[in-house]
């Protein structure tokens, strides 16, 4: 049954607020739903009354499409079941599922598929966009895996699309945005991960940057597909594994996910550990425990910017280091991410 929540009830600021603190938008209504008849219900209202539309699942859309002002905005995180069939390897997900939820879930069978590298993301959202994660150079995109969607279209119609039926559907959803209805469950590939896999973090003063970056270009570009890495520049955080010394100073990092044979995956890794780096977590851990490590509260002010790059020459290097090194904020990190034939350099700056 659908749960309208208007301006001045008890819940209205916890139900409107989103991920980036910037994003202030006042809906009119907002419509906490429960499954599909609850959507159709949403939709003819807002069709009666004339009012802008946006779906609010994990919230993490840093423009604020996850909300409106003087709109209505329909709130999926009620839909959160999940089914995982163990011998075909799927999941079927509710549309309100966050990342943490379902890697849960999977996890207790030692599955999983592409997420994002933030566990408080959206599902439905991160795929609809496509989906990068730490398993894409060996198992895709998230919405590579994306098998089927049930949506509710904008004239109230429940839709399942997949291999056999609305075909189109399926493929625009498939990193073409959530223009094309709203979806209230997805279904997933599943892959063997974990639970444990070879993971953490490797971080050294910034001022070894050309030659941890010039090292790190050269082994992921050539690295085994079950290695999935990224580049981060950030400030020493005050936490008891950073030394005193490097807390609130600016480092290199390297981000690990090996899910393969773990003596394979340590001799990989050796490449980066024979630059002696100051810090050393990467360990065996929890795949879940993985997805979680790049968590940021909700609260701050995020401004996000990437580009996208065939190769990653010095000169690109260079640009990277220096943007680095003059960061909009001490909570700024800057990341390189190899995608396999590509690479993204990713800017995130939250403030308070």
């Amino acid at each position: 049954m659908t749960k309208w929540v208007e301006p001045g009830a008890a819940e209205y600021d916890e139900r409107r607020e989103v991920f980036n603190a910037m994003v202030t938008t006042r809906p009119r209504l907002i419509a906490a739903c429960e499954g599909p008849a609850d959507v159709r219900e949403a939709l003819e209202r807002a069709a009666h009354d004339l009012l802008p539309v946006a779906v609010r699942s994990g919230g993490h859309s840093v423009a604020g499409q996850s909300s409106n002002d003087d709109g209505l905005v329909i709130d999926v995180r009620p839909m959160k079941a999940i089914d995982i069939d163990v011998a075909a390897r799927r999941a079927r997900v509710g549309g309100g599922c966050t990342w943490a939820e379902f890697d849960a879930a999977a996890q207790e069978f030692g599955l999983a598929t592409t997420g994002g590298q933030v566990s408080t993301t959206g599902v439905c959202g991160l795929t609809l966009g496509g989906g990068s994660g730490w398993l894409e150079r060996q198992h895709g995109l998230s919405c590579d895996n994306l098998l089927a969607v049930e949506v509710v279209t904008a004239d109230g119609r429940q839709v399942r699309a997949d291999d056999t039926q609305h075909q189109d559907l399926l493929w625009a959803s498939k990193g073409g945005g959530g223009n094309f209805g709203v979806v209230t469950a997805l279904e997933f590939q599943l892959h063997p991960v974990g639970p444990v896999i070879l993971g953490g973090l490797m971080a050294w003063p910034a001022a070894r940057g050309p030659e941890v970056s010039r090292a790190f270009r050269d082994w992921a570009d050539d690295a085994p597909e079950e290695l999935g890495t990224g580049l981060v520049m950030l400030t020493g955080p005050p936490e008891e594994f950073i030394p005193q010394h490097l807390q609130g100073q600016p480092l290199i990092a390297v981000a690990v996910c090996w899910n393969g044979d773990e003596a394979t995956g340590a001799d990989v890794v050796q490449v980066m550990r024979e630059l002696s780096p100051e810090v050393d977590l990467v360990a065996p851990m929890p795949y879940a425990a993985l997805q979680s490590m790049l968590d940021d509260p909700p609260g701050f002010r995020q401004y996000w910017s990437a580009d996208y790059h065939d190769v990653f020459p010095d000169d690109a290097l260079e640009v990277f280091l220096d943007a680095g090194a003059h960061r909009a904020s001490p909570m700024t990190q800057h990341l390189l991410l190899p995608w396999g034939a590509r690479w993204r350099a990713w800017r995130l700056t939250p403030h308070r």
